[in-house]
């Protein structure tokens, strides 16, 4: 937290209740490049902040996830802009986004992820508009081995130190971060930690989903849960070929299923995968749920095999409801298990996968995921979250007035 910072909550007693911004509420313009994932920490963060005190323009392609995302943000005071869907049309959404920084007067840019964080930098800095960019990713060093990628890192080195502060949703996600991108080294104090949040109440709510009932499942199946975008970071391959090994074990107390609640990115390839080897009957895929609560409830265990993670969200919403889990041991998603009932795998390899889903159905740790759903509650509540990013947006906006208002007087 850097001095300004404190300087606004001493001000204010320890707490923003009594600022209030001069001029009307703080402008904040959002751009966003993909959503997924993304659209969940808007939805939590932005709707726990004080809703007099800011107001939103949104820079976004025009899907069904914004679709969604303004759904979520009713009741606050947002603007949308649609920016093009193609990613060919790269060149055109930067040079709107630089308009709009530039033409707009806006207290504060956040944008998300690295593509739009990239789009915003150098025209934030121009316009010396404070501008925070969440890390929602990770780097792979195959993504930077191709002359492709060399350039890409080299465009990401030259472009991310003019960004004022970089908040990474995790400490894994910092730690890769100044990995592959050197010229951030330098300028470590940039880079702030802030863990993700969910909105806990969702999930502790009694709403259960019965799967089995509206799928037509006999009593005596075990649900496990995929609910990630059907991309290979995500792992659905090796959660597949698990489900193949544990077919052809005689000694499983139920019928192994897997529930993958999700559309878009690969899903007609992964359907097609799951055709091949057989495994219809096996693999029930379900459409796309806004709120996933009662889904999550009504699984066995949920299953995130990922390949990489700057933060999952799904195992908290899994701990928070009571429900076990299983997560691939990357860093991201590492430290949000650790200390918990969570069971843990290499990633890739769909045997341990297999053998920590057999041994959740041989010895099922449902009771001690409910006795944790509480302590996971306290530690992933979003409105811890929020308010040290409502504390840091107030703090840079207010210096961005301070700023014009002392350029206005000389």
């Amino acid at each position: 937290m850097g001095e300004g910072h404190r300087r606004i909550l001493s001000e204010c007693g320890g707490s923003l209740n009594h600022v209030r911004p001069s001029g009307g509420p703080y402008r904040i313009l959002v751009v966003l490049r993909w959503l997924g994932g993304i659209r969940t920490f808007c939805r939590y963060v932005y709707g726990k902040f004080d809703r007099e005190r800011f107001e939103y323009t949104l820079m976004a392609p025009d899907t069904e996830d914004i679709r969604y995302l303004l759904e979520d943000l009713q009741g606050l005071k947002v603007r949308f802009l649609p920016v093009p869907c193609d990613p060919s049309f790269a060149q055109l959404s930067y040079r709107m986004v630089a308009w709009e920084i530039c033409r707009g007067k806006y207290d504060l840019v956040h944008s998300h992820g690295f593509t739009a964080g990239t789009f915003c930098a150098v025209p934030s800095k121009l316009r010396r508009i404070p501008h925070v960019m969440t890390n929602h990713d990770v780097f792979s060093e195959a993504q930077f081995q191709n002359g492709k990628g060399i350039l890409r890192k080299l465009f990401l080195e030259a472009n991310l130190p003019a960004i004022r502060v970089i908040h990474n949703v995790s400490f894994g996600a910092k730690e890769n971060l100044l990995r592959h991108i050197r010229t951030l080294r330098p300028l470590e104090k940039k880079l702030i930690v802030i863990p993700n949040g969910i909105e806990v109440e969702r999930f502790q709510e009694d709403k259960v989903r019965n799967l089995r009932g509206e799928l037509g499942l006999p009593r005596n199946t075990f649900l496990i849960g995929f609910l990630g975008r059907f991309m290979s970071q995500k792992g659905f391959r090796y959660l597949v070929g698990a489900l193949e090994i544990l077919r052809k074990d005689t000694g499983l107390p139920a019928i192994p299923v897997v529930i993958a609640v999700n559309d878009g990115g690969f899903v007609r390839e992964e359907k097609e995968s799951v055709r091949s080897r057989g495994l219809e009957e096996q693999v029930r895929f379900l459409p796309f749920v806004p709120d996933p609560a009662a889904t999550i409830k009504g699984l066995d265990v949920v299953a995130m095999p990922s390949l990489w993670e700057a933060c999952g969200l799904l195992s908290m919403e899994a701990m928070v409801s009571g429900i076990p889990f299983i997560g691939s041991d990357v860093e991201g998603l590492r430290e949000f298990l650790e200390n918990t009932p969570a069971r843990s795998v290499a990633p890739a390899d769909e045997v341990a996968l297999a053998h920590a889903i057999r041994a959740e159905m041989l010895q099922p740790s449902k009771q001690m995921a409910q006795d944790f759903s509480l302590e996971a509650a306290r530690r992933f509540d979003v409105r811890k979250q929020a308010r040290e990013l409502e504390r840091l947006f107030t703090e840079l906006a207010e210096e961005r007035r301070s700023c014009n208002r002392g350029f206005t007087q000389s």
